[in-house]
């Protein structure tokens, strides 16, 4: 059965973050960060999703369901079949059908300064720097390290707990990992489910746990 669900989540910053921005330029930065209106960092809804989701498919396969051959971000070769969805989605949506579930972007609780950083080009064939590849970009530093926001929409109880699973699987947002960019920790904070009429308190971690009994 299908049930509205909202649930409050926040990321921890393990180290400084970089999520590439548009549409906004400062003087020698070569790569700025994503912001909003008001100039916080933040991690948008579509990185926020597209990270559950890729962890979300990553549990079913090593849980045995059957993905129909869904590989996506390709739209080609997503499931594109209405009436034939995999698990995935059902849930997050594909290039024709409307997902049931809903992210926002992940908004820090301070407002913080960027960093700069000096980055360098690497010629892969010598293994040595490239000339002329010298540039700068923005990190968001750890210091501002609490990023909160919601999912939202109707789910089963067992695709809820899914969800609960992924996010415990992400480790990092944004770009620059080889940099050691991007680190951070997901972990649910609030979770309420509307169950006959009524909107109730759900623990995450006893959710979780019925996964484990469900899913041994």
């Amino acid at each position: 059965m299908l049930y509205p669900f909202e649930l409050e989540v926040e990321a921890t910053l393990r180290s400084d973050l970089h999520v590439a921005g548009v549409g906004r330029t400062v003087v020698l930065i070569d790569r700025c960060i994503e912001r909003d209106a008001q100039g916080r960092a933040l991690i948008p809804a579509t990185s926020f999703k597209g990270r559950t989701r890729a962890h979300y498919e990553r549990l079913l396969r090593a849980l045995g369901d059957d993905l129909k051959g869904c590989k996506p971000p390709n739209p080609d070769t997503m499931c594109n079949d209405p009436a034939d969805l995999c698990p995935v989605c059902q849930l997050f949506g594909s290039p024709m059908q409307q997902g049931r579930i809903e992210f926002t972007d992940l908004v820090p609780n301070t407002s913080t300064e960027p960093t700069t950083r000096i980055g360098i080009g690497v010629n892969r064939k010598l293994n040595t720097v490239a000339e002329g590849r010298l540039f700068f970009y923005e990190a968001t530093p750890a210091q501002a390290n609490r990023f909160q926001g919601q999912i939202r929409g109707w789910a089963t109880e067992q695709e809820i707990a899914l969800l609960l699973g992924a996010l415990k699987l992400i480790t990092h947002f944004g770009g620059q990992k080889a940099r050691g960019l991007g680190r951070a920790e997901v972990k649910p904070i609030a979770l309420h489910i509307r169950r006959n009429g009524a909107w109730e308190i759900v623990n995450p971690s006893q959710l979780l746990a019925t996964l484990q009994e469900v899913r041994p």
